[in-house]
């Protein structure tokens, strides 16, 4: 963060000092006012961690509220504007990723350029220690501490993809499950993965883990057992179960349900009929 006075403020490294390549890593801590407003370079990468308070971040696509839950990871080339809504304390590292790094962050997504992480208590103490530890090189610039900066912050990259990885709460993807299951829902496969703070990847790779197939194939699976279902109860109209399950068409349903139960829903509707005439 920029624009304001904060403890251990560390201005750009300029090419020609330490900073040997010509690329920006600086860090810092930040205690501000309700009300301030501070500016990011948009060319660099922004790693963002709350330890106290809320602020909001405004994009040009967009404004996301962040917190003492959270780890904030920011793309570089989306111009980004952040405002205290609490007594802060943040701690913050400005840097070049493409340069440097040699395995890119894969977290989950809150938005384009956002990528955002729900560290456990325990992480965070260590994700606190990391942060000041590059703020305090970043200030003394010792022989080799640029290296080393960069070193750290590759461990914070890796220590959140391995944190995506984990999914933080199995309960997450039971709740994706359940929102699977109600057909009023509009959710897409990019929303529920957000909700279960997961990249699509790993989501869809966790989901088929639990249950045994993708999640957009575990919806069409309820979807059609409650088909089959309304078709014992005696609606036998396949437009009517089509429009009513979000099918696109009579015949898109009719093929499904074949591939699914081995026989077509008139088929199936037929043979529940015979079944019910012989046991009376």
């Amino acid at each position: 963060m920029r624009n304001g006075k904060g403890k251990n403020r560390v201005e750009p490294i300029l090419p020609g000092s330490w900073d040997r390549t010509g690329c920006e890593l600086y860090a810092g801590e930040d205690n501000q006012k309700p009300g301030r407003r501070y500016y990011a370079h948009n060319r660099n990468w922004n790693l963002v961690l709350p330890e106290e308070g809320k602020f909001r971040a405004v994009f040009e696509n967009g404004r996301y509220t962040f917190g003492p839950r959270d780890l904030v990871l920011l793309a570089p080339g989306t111009p980004r504007e952040f405002i205290v809504l609490e007594p802060l304390k943040v701690h913050w590292i400005h840097f070049n990723l493409d340069a440097h790094l040699q395995y890119p962050p894969e977290w989950p997504t809150r938005g384009p350029g956002v990528f955002l992480l729900h560290p456990p208590a325990s992480d965070r103490v260590e994700f606190i220690h990391l942060f000041s530890e590059i703020s305090s090189l970043c200030r003394v610039r010792r022989a080799g501490w640029y290296r080393l900066g960069y070193c750290l912050i590759q461990e914070i990259l890796l220590r959140g993809n391995m944190l995506n990885e984990q999914g933080l709460d199995q309960k997450s993807i039971d709740f994706a499950a359940r929102i699977l299951q109600d057909f009023s829902s509009t959710a897409t496969m990019d929303e529920l993965a957000e909700r279960c703070s997961l990249s699509r990847a790993v989501f869809f790779r966790k989901f088929k883990k639990t249950f045994g197939m993708p999640p957009c194939e575990y919806r069409e699976q309820q979807k059609l057992n409650a088909v089959r279902q309304e078709l014992e109860n005696g609606i036998s109209s396949l437009k009517e179960l089509a429009e009513m399950h979000g099918f696109d068409s009579p015949f898109y349903l009719s093929a499904r349900f074949r591939k699914m139960f081995g026989v077509s829903p008139r088929e199936y509707r037929r043979n529940y009929l015979d079944h019910l005439s012989r046991e009376q």
